[in-house]
C-alpha cells in the first residue's frame, strides 16, 4: 500500500486488488481517497497495454480528483512488451469475458465502505478499453456515465442501442487508430439511436495523447490537451454522478 498525498488536495492510498465475477477472479489496482464514504466510483480501462505503470498513475490521478477508482486487469496479467505483441494480445482478447469482469468491478466498489451502495458509479475507457467502456455500458445497467478515449474497439450499432448512460468521447485529429471516419460513424449512430453524448476534439493530437504519467516527458501542447481532457472528465462525471461541481483535478 502507498501513501500518495502530494500536497495538493486529499491524501490518498492507493492498492493492489482483486475480486470474483461470475466465480472468475479478476486482480485489479485501486487508488482513494484516504478518508471518507459514499465516494463515486470509477472503472477505468487500460489499453492494449494491460496494467502498467501509466495506469496506475491515471487511477491515482482519478483518487486525488475525489474518485474510488478501480482499474481491472482485463488483460489477464498481460502486459505486451511491444506493439506487435500488444496487437495480438487485443485481437486473441474474449470480449465477453473481458465485459463481465468489467461490470464485476462495479459490483466490487460497491462493496467497499467508501463507495457503498447507493452511490453513482462511472467508467472510462482509453482505445481498447475505450470499446469495452461502450460494451459494458451498453450490455448491463452497472454504470451512470462513461468516458470514451479513442475508442479502437468499434462495437456493433446494435450493442450502442443497449446504452442508457451519458458518454464523454476524446479524440485528437491527427490519431491514425481511431481517424476520424470511424469518429463520424460512430457519431453518427449515436444520433440515430438518439443517445446523449458530449464530444470533445484535441487539435493535432494522435492516439493515447492523454495515456502519460505525470512526470512524462512530453510536449507542452500534448500535456495540454491531455490536462484539458481530465479536467472535462471530472467535470462531466461529476455532474453525472453526484450532480456537484466538479472536483480538484
Amino acid at each position: 500500500m502507498t501513501n500518495d498525498g502530494n500536497g495538493a488536495g486529499e491524501s490518498i492510498v492507493s492498492l493492489h486488488a482483486g475480486y470474483e465475477s461470475e466465480g472468475v477472479y479478476t486482480d485489479a489496482f485501486l487508488a482513494r481517497p484516504e478518508q471518507g464514504e459514499g465516494r463515486m466510483g470509477m472503472v477505468l480501462l487500460s489499453g492494449m497495454g494491460g496494467l502498467t505503470w501509466t495506469q496506475r498513475e491515471i487511477t491515482r490521478r482519478y483518487a486525488r480528483a475525489g474518485f474510488v477508482a478501480l482499474s481491472p486487469d482485463y488483460m489477464g496479467g498481460q502486459t505486451p512488451p511491444n506493439r506487435t505483441a500488444g496487437l495480438f494480445a487485443k485481437n486473441s482478447l474474449d470480449v465477453t469475458a473481458a465485459i463481465s469482469a468489467i461490470t464485476g468491478g462495479a459490483s466490487f466498489l460497491h462493496s467497499l465502505p467508501w463507495v457503498g451502495p447507493s452511490p453513482k458509479i462511472g467508467i472510462m475507457g482509453f482505445c481498447l478499453g475505450g470499446g469495452l467502456a461502450l460494451l459494458a455500458a451498453a450490455r448491463s445497467d452497472a454504470f451512470d456515465a462513461g468516458v470514451v478515449y479513442h475508442q479502437s474497439l468499434f462495437p456493433d450499432e446494435r450493442e450502442l442501442e443497449g446504452i442508457s448512460c451519458r458518454l464523454q468521447c476524446h479524440y485528437g485529429t491527427e490519431d491514425h487508430s481511431t481517424p476520424r471516419e470511424e469518429v463520424d460513424a460512430f457519431v453518427a449512430a449515436l444520433d440515430r439511436l438518439d443517445k446523449d453524448y458530449e464530444l470533445h476534439w484535441y487539435q493535432d493530437m494522435g492516439h493515447s495523447f492523454a495515456q502519460i504519467t505525470p512526470d512524462a516527458d512530453v510536449p507542452a501542447a500534448q500535456r495540454a490537451a491531455s490536462d484539458l481532457s481530465y479536467d472535462r472528465s471530472f467535470s462531466f462525471l461529476a455532474t453525472e454522478l453526484a450532480g456537484t461541481a466538479a472536483p480538484a483535478s
